[in-house]
């Protein structure tokens, strides 16, 4: 069968033939639907990613962490009947607490595998199986492709869950009870941040989104479709607008730094976003002003199963709330032959790239 594969340590990506796995008892055997492109494959794919691994006794490993399956074959007994839709779940449980209690995500001692990405093979591969546990059914059928943007926004529901808990620290809801009066400003206008701007959105927030550039207008419709506000902002001679939350989704540091000095007191900046380079220097004044203006900062990875059935759901939802836009996002869909090209290197215009498999 077909899969697309790396040898960690070198760059380039290839597509191989490999056995098609044997199920096992207790296993489901799955036919791989949908794969999706990420900033985190290519990042493996130019061997920019020091966390790399394959699996143990292997130099390769074959990537992919967003999926959509069908489930081809399984055991009496398990809650999926052959043609179930699932989304497989990107990391697995080490030792710790965090993941013996189901929150890997949160994983305190590093002793975790993740599917595609480190010590586990993912999902860029024909058919592959796995354990039910880590399966996602997804209920709406009629999402269809758009399923494989769960994983993507499983991580977008978490950190929206952290911001929520750290923001009560301060009353920061309006005097209604909403959070309308509040401004998020969204750092990134790919696939990330348009998922993000969705979310606060979806609660009501003022949201304001930008990149460096929008040649064609394509990311100011969509923004608009979504109820949000884009801007271009190509150096940083243009100043990131004041706002009570901050999300990064590029991994700049200088943008990060940019949009936390831009916090108003008690707001909260959300770093997401992760590059292998870059950097940019803290002053005095900058630590003086995050203690005496209350502001927060969150590192957030990953989501639990809980974050994977919300986002589901999420999808469900925003399909009808947002015609057309999900759909939209996905700007390419190609057959695993055409893929390593645009691993190697992100095509022009691109929001989100898709691997078809059957």
């Amino acid at each position: 069968m077909r899969a697309i594969s790396i040898k960690v340590g070198t760059p380039g990506a290839s597509l191989v033939e490999v056995p098609e796995p044997q199920r096992r008892k207790g296993e489901v055997l799955l036919r791989t639907l949908y794969t999706g492109i990420c900033g985190t494959d290519r990042g493996l794919v130019g061997n920019q990613l020091s966390f790399a691994r394959p699996p143990p006794g292997s130099t390769s490993l074959i990537i992919g962490h967003e999926a959509l399956a069908r489930v081809e074959d399984v055991d009496p007994g398990i809650k999926l009947r052959k043609g179930s839709l699932v989304v497989p779940m990107v990391r697995r449980p080490g030792k710790c607490l965090n993941c013996l209690i189901g929150r890997q995500d949160n994983c305190s001692d590093g002793d975790f595998v993740e599917a595609g990405i480190r010590g586990l093979d993912g999902f860029m591969r024909d058919y592959f199986t796995d354990d039910p546990t880590y399966l996602v059914r997804v209920e709406d059928e009629s999402l269809g492709m758009l399923a494989v943007l769960t994983e993507p926004l499983k991580n977008i529901v978490k950190a929206y869950d952290v911001y929520d808990l750290v923001s009560r620290r301060a009353i920061t809801n309006c005097r209604d009870g909403s959070r309308s009066c509040l401004t998020v400003t969204i750092a990134g206008a790919g696939p990330i941040g348009m998922l993000f701007a969705m979310m606060f959105n979806s609660v009501g927030m003022d949201v304001k989104i930008f990149s460096r550039h929008d040649p064609d207008g394509t990311l100011s419709e969509m923004a608009s479709k979504i109820g949000a506000e884009y801007f271009v902002r190509e150096d940083r001679s243009k100043p990131i607008p004041p706002s009570d939350v901050f999300v990064e989704t590029s991994g700049s540091p200088n943008v990060a730094m940019d949009g936390i000095r831009a916090l108003r007191p008690n707001g909260v900046a959300i770093l997401f976003g992760t590059a292998p380079s870059g950097s940019e220097p803290v002053s005095g004044q900058d630590v003086i002003d995050i203690v005496e203006r209350n502001i927060t900062v969150i590192g957030t990875v990953d989501g639990a199963k809980e974050h994977y059935i919300r986002a589901l759901s999420y999808l469900s939802s925003w399909k009808d709330s947002y015609p057309g836009v999900l759909k939209s996002m996905i700007t390419a869909i190609v057959p695993p032959e055409e893929a390593p090209p645009i691993l190697a290197e992100k095509p022009r215009g691109e929001i989100k790239s898709v691997i078809k498999w059957e």
